[in-house]
């Protein structure tokens, strides 16, 4: 079983459990905690490796969703430029 099969059976089992007003409050609240961290990857170079800021840094970039395409993404930032 892959990991959207069951997600989706999840939800389908526990939303009907939830009120209306828990599910709104749930989606505001997470649409809020990945805009806010979208928002400080953007601005927030990357730290030295070793840096005690380090573990934060990549779980903001994790819940920001800022990852592969993006211009400050981890990957991006330990890539080097091609040499002419």
């Amino acid at each position: 079983m892959d990991v959207t099969t069951l997600l989706t059976s999840l939800f389908s089992y526990v939303l009907p459990m939830l009120p209306a007003q828990w599910a709104a409050a749930a989606s505001v609240i997470g649409s809020f905690v990945v805009s806010t961290c979208a928002l400080a990857a953007y601005f927030w170079p990357r730290p030295k490796d070793g840096s005690k800021w380090l573990p934060v840094y990549q779980a903001i970039n994790k819940l920001g969703l800022n990852g592969r395409h993006a211009a400050n993404a981890d990957d991006s930032a330990l890539e080097t430029t091609p040499k002419n």
